[in-house]
């Protein structure tokens, strides 16, 4: 017996004994939203939530101690008095004699042998000293908390207190802590819901009264303790179910190589957002059974750095379709890609009062004649490229895709990475509807862009990734983001989108467009009504929304503005929250200049209503309109020869300078002033006329060159921008011999 006692120091020391973070078994994975939230664990495995020990909160340890160990800061590892005790009482009352040491040797070195009780608890006893004598009790008692078990899959004090309380460790209170200390004895015992004079109270109550009688508290404390209602969380369904696969997918490309199981996994989900977005599906998807919306998707993402707060992939994912995730399914867009095609026109010269054409059009594509038409059946006219995409127009986006190329378009769609998009001839003039399919997540992405001054931020999910020991594998750090369009343009888009009276003429009032915030807004319906978009920013915040069918099947008689926007309309209200609402900040380089629309000149001397628009410095318009004309104290109107025949049809009188009139210049407007975007190498601007429908040839000369030949009823060509002010002189050949022409002055800038 002496030569073993005396054995005992030598083991302690000299004995083989791997790390205690090497020893420790590794449940399962778990992903955390942002404020700790457990979002998914594995059931099978359970959770670990590794924390330090000064992020516990100090009555954690006290209560664990007097439950478990009370003479713990005391011992070597093992307690002779409790093992003397326990023996003594073996026949009366049997009780353990294992201190939280020899608990946590158990678990770890011990875990897997299969020995007889008098051989394990004597090694137990031996590893337990060993342990202590190379390891310090604060680390001993640490490994402890974050690895005993609580019960519902909860491994450590981290993981039980947020799946029981749901808070931080750091955050119980005196009641909850004892609660939690008395769970590791028997968890299938005690972790119901407590209330009344239950098992898990009583277990309560014994660890308070050991709190007392270790000093820890003041009998006052641990009654007042005792009366504190427990408020626990019921057992909660996964969050974001359709997160974890992104997650993992992220994982692969900014993790490859990590440990098979034990990861903590913190990502940049709100829950709280969360929530609401998943609520919001359910409430508003309900309203909507008799048009046969059947899912929705939410994405809702911090522009600044890219940030995913909030994602919902369908409505229900127990539905037969339910898993699949719609956030990241590519859809036609509708009208939701018209944003981007109107940056692109303010980069090659457009401005937001620029004057472009709601009239009647057919364009000759490959596949036939396409006539494309508004949402409502209506045109407007002549209208500035506020209107037009504000109010979502389709003819003016139409026209403005044939002008500036599909090309452009899809180099600007690449840019700002709807990465889902083919080559440009699969959709022709349509991409600008919606031709071509997106995903909600990519599309979300690009609007962010146009929040946060024209730079997207790479879209991004993790956060951090630690071990089992709590040891960093992996943090985020920020990327510089891509410069999609420059601050100019998105400050103009983004005011232009949230400008309500300019969104009057095509959607009304539309309240549900309208936030708390301001928030700069566009809607989008595929054709059929298969799809249903809304996406909307402000500096802080991006949401975008898709509703419709997994299986493609058309919903009934549903826009976006009555299907995705009044989910849209809730996140965003609740997603800025907090935020003050102090608009887009203006970006240096633009002016206000007073204009008359919807020519996108200065004010003529009849002008009725003078307006204020922005301008890219130097784009602001000097010559006056003469759209608008007195005659005889009546007002009258000079428009394009294109839209004389809407002019007349909406009740307009028409000027007598343009009865006589025969050409026109519609594009470029007289003192235009084109920015070509370096980034597509060469670039070409369309020239196009309004002609008498008798002309039998058009031609177009810029700077005395020939520079094509239209007809009447494709009155344009293709011209490569060059640098420099330019004079465009177009010419129609009229039925005998006749000849009418007219001017335009511009000029094509290089930043």
């Amino acid at each position: 017996m002496l030569g073993a006692l005396l054995a005992l120091p030598a083991f302690a020391v000299l004995a083989p004994l791997p790390p205690l973070e090497a020893a420790l078994a590794a449940p399962g994975d778990v992903v955390l939203a942002s404020d700790g939230t457990v979002i998914e664990r594995d059931v099978a495995e359970g959770a670990r939530i590794p924390v330090a020990l000064e992020q516990m909160a100090p009555v954690v340890v006290a209560a664990t101690v007097a439950a478990e160990d009370q003479r713990f800061w005391r011992h070597p590892g093992v307690d002779p008095l409790a093992m003397a005790r326990a023996a003594v009482q073996v026949f009366t009352h049997p009780s353990g004699a294992s201190t939280i040491t020899q608990q946590l040797v158990r678990g770890s070195y011990l875990a897997e042998h299969d020995l007889p009780l008098p051989l394990r608890k004597a090694r137990e006893a031996l590893h337990a000293v060993a342990l202590e004598t190379r390891t310090s009790k604060d680390e001993v008692i640490e490994a402890y908390l974050n690895h005993v078990y609580y019960g519902r899959g909860a491994y450590g004090v981290e993981a039980a207190a947020l799946a029981y309380f749901g808070v931080r460790a750091a955050h119980l209170d005196t009641a909850q802590a004892a609660f939690l200390a008395g769970l590791p004895q028997s968890p299938a015992a005690y972790d119901e819901v407590p209330s009344g004079e239950g098992p898990a109270r009583e277990r309560q109550r014994y660890v308070l009264e050991r709190m007392v009688a270790t000093g820890a508290l003041t009998s006052e404390m641990a009654l007042a303790a005792a009366e504190t209602p427990l408020r626990v969380a019921p057992d909660q369904p996964p969050l974001a179910r359709h997160l974890s696969a992104m997650v993992y997918e992220e994982l692969d490309r900014v993790l490859p190589e990590r440990p098979a199981q034990g990861l903590v996994i913190q990502t940049t989900l709100d829950p709280a957002l969360q929530h609401e977005a998943e609520r919001s599906v359910r409430t508003r998807l309900a309203l909507l059974e008799g048009h046969r919306a059947g899912s929705a998707a939410v994405v809702v993402l911090d522009p600044r750095d890219g940030r995913l707060l909030a994602l919902v992939g369908s409505a229900d994912f127990d539905a037969p379709t339910g898993q699949i995730n719609m956030a990241v399914e590519p859809r036609q867009p509708g009208s939701a890609l018209k944003p981007l095609l109107y940056a692109l026109a303010l980069e090659r010269g457009y401005t937001p009062a620029s004057m472009l054409l709601d009239v009647p059009t057919t364009f000759e594509t490959k596949g036939g004649p396409y006539r494309p038409v508004n949402y409502d059946l209506k045109h407007r006219g002549p209208v500035t490229l506020r209107v037009a995409l504000a109010s979502s127009l389709n003819v003016p986006a139409v026209r403005t895709t044939e002008a500036l190329g599909v090309e452009g378009l899809l180099a600007m769609a690449h840019r700002a990475g709807l990465s889902s998009l083919g080559a440009a001839e699969a959709y022709g003039l349509a991409l600008t509807l919606g031709g071509g399919g997106v995903r909600l997540t990519d599309l979300t992405y690009a609007f962010g862009a146009l929040a946060d001054g024209g730079s997207r931020h790479e879209p991004w999910l993790v956060a951090r990734v630690t071990d089992q020991a709590g040891h960093v594998l992996y943090e985020h750090r920020e990327a510089a983001p891509a410069r999609v369009t420059s601050e100019q343009v998105a400050f103009l888009v983004a005011d232009m989108l949230s400008d309500a009276d300019a969104r009057r003429p095509g959607f009304g009032a539309a309240p549900v467009l309208d936030t708390a915030y301001g928030a700069a807004v566009k809607t989008g319906t595929s054709s059929e009504f298969r799809d249903n978009w809304t996406l909307g920013f402000t500096p802080e915040r991006v949401v975008g929304v898709w509703v419709g069918n997994a299986d493609q099947s058309p919903m009934v008689n549903i826009s976006g503005i009555d299907g995705a926007a009044p989910i849209w309309r809730d996140v965003m209200n609740a997603a800025v929250r907090g935020f003050p609402r102090a608009g887009f900040p203006v970006p240096d380089g633009l002016v206000r200049a007073s204009v008359c629309a919807p020519t996108g000149l200065a004010p003529g001397a009849a002008c009725p209503a003078p307006m204020q628009e922005w301008f890219v410095e130097g784009s602001q318009p000097v010559e006056a309109e003469a759209y608008y004309v007195r005659e005889g104290g009546t007002l009258a109107i000079d428009p394009p020869a294109e839209a004389r025949a809407w002019a007349r049809e909406a009740g307009w009188r028409i000027a007598e300078v343009a009865a006589s009139a025969g050409v026109a210049v519609v594009q470029p407007a007289p003192g235009s002033v084109l920015f070509p975007a370096p980034e597509f190498g060469s670039s070409s601007l369309v020239l196009r006329a309004s002609v008498p429908p008798s002309a039998t040839s058009v031609e177009f000369y810029v700077d005395g060159e020939h520079a094509g030949t239209g007809s009447a009823d494709r009155p344009h060509v293709a011209w490569t921008l060059d640098p420099g002010m330019h004079h465009l002189r177009v010419v129609a050949l009229l039925p005998g011999g006749e000849r009418s022409e007219a001017t335009s002055a511009y000029e094509v800038r290089t930043r």
